[in-house]
């Protein structure tokens, strides 16, 4: 008997050590944005001081980079329909967000009259936010975030990769160039 009980506090301890690293792969959206209107996108021009290395700068903009035009949209300096700005954050924190439907799920409807049922999340060192900004609207039209309780994005190329892919696992929308190759394949 007293054998099973080490078993299970071995097996709680255990468990409890992979809860420590759940990562957390969120992302939430305007009812107002025209999702399936977009075709290009541009990063933001940085303002006052920048927190992130450059080489961390440069690591997160390709991986985002890479995402978009994965997804079908083109890099197009002049008007671009989307801004894209990101921030790697280096304390824990706590973040509101919204619990929403899926957002293929509401791209089928578009009903701008849905709830935006607002969550909050426990976020720790090492979050990347992405932003994705309706240039015309000026508005935030979708953000999704990554969090984990372990590694640095500072030290860990692999992390930031991994981050900025599950992020835009959330964003289940792709761009013109990408529905022009759908349709013929």
């Amino acid at each position: 008997m007293k054998k099973f009980y080490v078993f299970i506090f071995l097996l709680v301890l255990a468990s409890t050590a992979c809860m420590r690293n759940e990562y957390l792969v969120e992302s939430d959206y305007s009812y107002s944005g025209t999702f399936k209107k977009y075709k290009t996108f541009d990063f933001m021009t940085e303002i006052g001081a920048v927190k992130e290395s450059a080489e961390l700068r440069a690591t997160v903009e390709e991986a985002i980079q890479r995402r978009m035009e994965l997804q079908g949209y083109k890099q197009e300096e002049a008007n671009p329909d989307l801004l894209v700005s990101f921030k790697v954050f280096n304390g824990n924190f706590k973040f509101n967000g919204y619990n929403q439907p899926d957002i293929e799920s509401w791209m089928s409807s578009e009903r701008e009259d849905e709830q935006y049922i607002p969550v909050s999340y426990n976020m720790h060192e090492g979050t990347i936010i992405v932003i994705l900004w309706d240039r015309k609207k000026r508005r935030v039209v979708w953000q999704g975030y990554a969090t984990s309780m372990f590694g640095n994005p500072q030290q860990n190329e692999k992390y930031v990769r991994w981050a900025v892919r599950s992020i835009f696992d959330q964003y289940k929308v792709f761009g013109n160039e990408m529905m022009t190759t759908r349709r013929f394949n």
